[in-house]
């Protein structure tokens, strides 16, 4: 039951790969708040002749990462050996508990790029999205020197169907015939970033609402402390398995600055 709940919960995830997942293993059997440093950018100095050269102090800020979500999903299963016998069955059982494991933790990792607030766009209509202001948002995170061919745009699915309604991204007289926008009927690469939607972004038209964000992986930081695991125990009472799917991880944002957030108005 492990490895097919973690196998479906990897599956399911959006925002864990777009962002810094390398403390995975070190966090593993470890303490519980991890000092990230932020490297400072150090500024160099015009040097004149029988001067002394003038020391910076290395003072780096730092972001702590915090393991202190632990979730889990339990079921009871009765008459485990004929679950196991009947095809599909047993997957669709294991897929249940994962996909729930993942929609929670992809939405906590979410809420910590939302949580950025130094680059935001208010779009110009609930829900939908223009050419120009993915280039304006873009053009945000160029002036601070984050690389947008490294970035990803994730949006919620009602952003993602606007975007194809966008002439730039679909009209075959634009795109050319290059690897550019619309392709085989999903929008894969947009301006060099690829673009990925989430259901644990919603469609409301509430203001201020984000339903999109183009930001670096560095921005984000997340980690696994123990990975999705099975336990189960067999209860007379029930007559049938309970089993449990657990998981403890934890996210923070490290650079506010390489995320830009695209809001309803």
């Amino acid at each position: 039951w492990t490895d097919g709940v973690k196998a479906y919960l990897e599956r399911n995830l959006v925002f864990e790969q777009c962002v810094d997942t390398s403390l995975n293993g070190l966090v593993k059997g470890r303490g519980d708040v991890f000092h990230i440093p932020k490297l400072a950018e150090v500024s160099d100095a015009a040097k004149a002749a029988e001067t002394l050269v003038t020391y910076a102090v290395s003072t780096h800020a730092k972001s702590d990462l915090t393991i202190d979500q632990h979730r889990y999903a339990a079921k009871l299963v009765e008459d485990i050996a004929s679950v196991q016998s009947i095809p599909g069955l047993f997957e669709k059982e294991v897929s249940g508990m994962a996909y729930s494991l993942a929609k929670t933790y992809d939405a906590y990792i979410e809420s910590k790029v939302e949580a950025a607030t130094t680059n935001s766009t208010a779009l110009a209509g609930d829900n939908t999205i223009t050419a120009a202001e993915i280039r304006g948002g873009m053009k945000t995170l160029m002036e601070a020197d984050v690389d947008t061919n490294e970035c990803n745009f994730v949006v919620s699915p009602a952003l993602y169907t606007a975007m194809l309604g966008i002439s730039d991204f679909v009209d075959a007289s634009k795109m050319g015939t290059g690897p550019s926008g619309l392709k085989n009927g999903q929008i894969g690469m947009l301006y060099g970033m690829p673009v990925l939607h989430s259901t644990v972004m919603g469609s409301s038209g509430s203001t201020g609402v984000e339903v999109g964000y183009i930001f670096h992986p560095s921005a984000v930081s997340a980690a696994r402390q123990l990975e999705p695991r099975v336990q189960a125990e067999y209860s007379v009472d029930f007559l049938g398995t309970k089993v449990v799917s657990d998981m403890l991880y934890g996210a923070v944002t490290v650079f506010e600055g390489r995320i830009q957030e695209f809001k309803n108005p």
